[in-house]
Order: structure tokens, then sequence, then C-alpha cells
């Protein structure tokens, strides 16, 4: 469990298991730092290097901290367009450790690699890693992969908040400089459940 890993960060990564396990959430970096004797940044700093030993996840903010001995391996099938819509995404990658609360109401999941600024507005950055749940529907106003053309044509692949309207849809981003746009050969092929900031 603790392999490559110096003795300090062993023993921040105890420290975390325990607390979490204890208390169902992470502490703040200053509660971390007073229980260790060490100062919030240094925590910080080994909280960083833990997540790039791929021990644990966190987007940088106080109890954001969460346990890969408590993940799901999901696919990473490719890039997804957050703009112009690019050609077809799905080309198997690798598999990704997901926290499990990061996959709440069950189903299959998949992750995808944000390209593009058009979701700034709702915290999506290009270089983010999506983590999409299968699902051929979406409500009014939820967040969605839409596959545009067909198999037998050119096809392309675009994440918007979805709306239906007739037999359209009408996909609109999250950012002024992008415009709503309706498809009629649009198919969703699932909705957004999680955002991990790629730093």
């Amino acid at each position: 469990m603790i392999k490559n890993l110096t003795s300090k960060q062993q023993k921040v990564l105890i420290y975390y298991e325990n607390y979490i396990k204890s208390n169902g959430y992470a502490p703040t970096y200053q509660k971390a730092g007073d229980d260790l004797d060490i100062s919030p940044s240094v925590v910080f700093s080994h909280i960083k290097n833990l997540e790039k030993k791929g021990y644990l996840v966190s987007s940088g903010k106080d109890k954001s901290v969460q346990l890969l001995s408590d993940s799901q391996s999901i696919p990473l099938i490719g890039e997804i367009a957050c703009g112009v819509p690019i050609s077809v995404y799905e080309n198997f990658i690798d598999y990704i450790d997901i926290p499990k609360t990061m996959l709440k109401g069950g189903g299959n999941f998949y992750c995808l690699k944000a390209i593009g600024k058009s979701m700034i507005n709702v915290g999506i950055d290009n270089g983010d890693f999506l983590i999409i749940r299968k699902q051929n529907d979406v409500n009014d106003g939820d967040i969605g992969v839409v596959v545009i053309g067909d198999y037998a044509d050119d096809e392309s692949a675009t994440l918007k908040k979805i709306y239906h309207s007739s037999k359209s849809l009408i996909l609109k981003p999250e950012n002024d400089d992008f415009p709503t746009t309706i498809v009629t050969n649009g198919q969703i092929r699932g909705k957004l459940v999680g955002v991990i900031r790629n730093y």
C-alpha cells in the first residue's frame, strides 16, 4: 500500500486514511497540520506528492482529499469538444481510478478529456477529465455528450447543456463567446456526473 513513499509521506497518508475512515470526510490542511505538527503548506505539498504517486486525489481545496483505495477504474476513451464538435471521441486510451463518491447513482461510466473552453462558466476547462454516465437521454439543462452524425458518415461529438425541442436537440454552451446550436441528427451518449481538474 505504501511503496515508493518517504517516511513523512507514509505518515501523512496513514493519518488521512484513519481520519477519513473515522469521520467520513477529509480534514482541513490546518487541522492536519496541527495533528501532525507541521505547517498547512507542508501538508499541501505532501498531498500533491501523494496524488502524483496515485494514492489519493484532491482538487487542492480544503477537505477535498479522497483516497484511491475507495476507487473504481473506468475507461478513458478519448477527447470531447467543449467548443466546435470534433471527430468521433471513442478511442480507448487507458483506465483511470475515480473515487467511488463521484460515481453515485450506479450505471456504467467512462471518462473523456475536455478540449476547448465553451463550458468554462460551469467550471469545465481545457484539459479537465470528465466523468460520464452512459445513458441515452438526459433532463433539460443537464450537461451531456452528444454525437452529431451517424456511423455511416462522419461523426463528431461535443459536450454541452442539452435541451429537447420537438425532433431536435438544443446544445447550449456555458461561454458567451460560443453560439447555441440546434441539431436534428444528434444522439445523446451520456450525462456528465463529475469533473477532475488536470493541474
